[in-house]
């Protein structure tokens, strides 16, 4: 396999698969950093001005290209078209190692995993902090894989983020990924509730976001309001607030539509389901 070889993952020809808020920058980073590395994604090129040069509007040839594929596309479809489309990932016979960063559901993962061809390695590292910190280098990774796949990737993790965990084998990144990001989604519409309860009492919000800033409530969403550009979004399907009700239905797969959710208690996540759906 591919870290079996000498060759360090930061020598290695790098593609960045789904160029969105989160991808471009992450790609923007690692040329930053003198890495070769290629973006790809659904939209055409000409949607890409700043990485012209370092776009491949080919599927295949962005596959052929990259030896080591950072997947930060937006879900579970565009990662199967990626792998199992045309001409998709699992196709090829060069040895190739995918890393997934986007937020879906560990059982899909672990399905995935089990499809892939013994030439295609599977590592998942989904990424904390929004696309202000992806442009800032400073995400948080969340790696499931063995220990020497870790070693061997985390030095490109670290030039886009200051916090990398080794958090168990295949799988175990993005179990505590969709947990994280079911807390996220809970603050997300009760932030947003208790702003629609002051203004319609007439009561300051700047002045109570800053008193919660300060207090017991106080939290990620409310604290960074100012750089997060989607604090005052509604939902749509295709926005943050969309792929936050994506990241709590993975969640919920995840978790609570197992046997062995000995509860069977989804009162409390559909309830967070219908608020993101409800806001405006």
């Amino acid at each position: 396999m591919i870290i079996e070889t000498e060759k360090r993952a930061c020598d290695q020809r790098i593609g960045v698969a789904g160029c969105g808020s989160m991808g471009l920058p992450m790609l923007q980073t690692l040329l930053a950093n003198n890495i070769k590395v290629k973006g790809y994604d659904i939209r055409h090129q000409d949607d890409f001005h700043s990485i012209k040069e370092h776009f491949v509007e080919s599927k295949s040839e962005f596959i052929k290209e990259s030896e080591i594929i950072f997947s930060i596309v937006r879900d579970e479809g565009e990662t199967l078209e990626l792998c199992e489309g045309k001409n998709g990932l699992f196709s090829v016979r060069d040895k190739k190692i995918i890393v997934i960063c986007s937020t879906l559901s560990p059982k899909f993962i672990e399905n995935l995993k089990r499809k892939a061809p013994v030439n295609i390695e599977l590592l998942d590292a989904p990424m904390s902090g929004a696309s202000i910190a992806a442009k800032e280098a400073r995400l948080t990774f969340m790696v499931g894989s063995t220990r020497k796949q870790f070693e061997y990737i985390s030095p490109l993790l670290f030039f886009m983020g200051t916090n990398v965990f080794h958090l168990g084998e295949f799988g175990s990144g993005m179990a505590i990924k969709v947990l994280n990001n079911f807390v996220t989604a809970s603050t997300v519409v009760s932030i947003r509730k208790v702003i629609y309860q002051a203004r319609r009492m007439n009561i300051d919000v700047d002045n109570l976001l800053k008193t919660i800033d300060c207090s017991s409530g106080q939290n990620w969403f409310s604290s960074n309001r100012a750089m997060i550009e989607w604090f005052e979004e509604i939902y749509e399907k295709d926005n943050t607030i969309g792929i936050l009700e994506k990241d709590v239905r993975a969640y919920v797969d995840a978790y609570e539509n197992s046997s062995h959710d000995i509860n069977g208690d989804r009162n409390f996540s559909d309830a967070v389901l219908a608020e993101l759906n409800n806001l405006r």
